[in-house]
């Protein structure tokens, strides 16, 4: 009997742990899709690519809209404060206040404008994009440092010049992302999870709303 016990404590522990990081994955899944259609909007709105935005926000906040960085930056794209009161003169938002960034759609308005603008400035170049997310990250005078004189369009030497491990490994962990959204790798963690073992196929379609 006490065998048998210690096996039911046991297989309670395990289905435990199991519901518990079901739930830990599908909360990480929901937090990124619940902002999708303000996503849409901003991306429409400065015509910048939907997927990249969501890239960027995966690494500066993991989904998180309360997020405060080291300098200052707020919310889900890490807005620093001088690049939001550069978006909202451009805009004519006259009331705006800094802690306007913690709201979710502001934010991602005012990111996806300044990420827009430096790939309009780059976009002279093989590929904007590093160049773009380095400016993003480190700022323009950075930025310009690290092009070569040699080579001015090329992001392979412009990636090469970068003297900050941080950004460089910033720029790799976005571009990773961004090809893994794309090419559609990234299926919910929960699911990937479970989905191998059909006995807890219930257990994935209710969380999918399948049922």
């Amino acid at each position: 009997m006490v065998r048998w016990r210690k096996i039911l404590v046991l297989f309670g522990l395990a289905a435990a742990v199991v519901a518990g990081a079901m739930f830990y994955f599908w909360r990480l899944d929901w937090e990124e899709k619940r902002y999708e259609a303000m996503i849409a909007v901003a991306s429409a709105r400065y015509r910048i690519d939907p997927i990249l935005v969501r890239a960027v926000i995966w690494r500066e906040s993991r989904f998180r809209p309360n997020m405060l960085g080291l300098s200052q930056e707020r919310g889900l794209m890490q807005v620093r404060p001088a690049a939001a009161l550069e978006w909202a003169r451009a805009e004519g938002i006259r009331d705006f206040k800094i802690e306007d960034l913690y709201q979710p759609e502001i934010n991602i308005l005012a990111g996806s404008w300044y990420l827009a603008k430096a790939l309009r400035h780059w976009q002279g170049t093989d590929d904007p994009i590093p160049f773009a997310l380095a400016e993003y990250n480190a700022g323009r005078k950075n930025a310009l440092r690290w092009v070569d004189p040699e080579r001015p369009k090329s992001a392979e030497a412009f990636l090469a010049r970068i003297d900050f491990p941080s950004t460089r490994r910033y720029i790799q962990q976005i571009q990773t992302r961004y090809a893994q959204y794309r090419n559609g790798l990234l299926r919910p963690a929960w699911e990937k999870l479970l989905a191998e073992d059909p006995a807890k196929q219930s257990w994935v379609e209710l969380l999918s709303g399948r049922q």
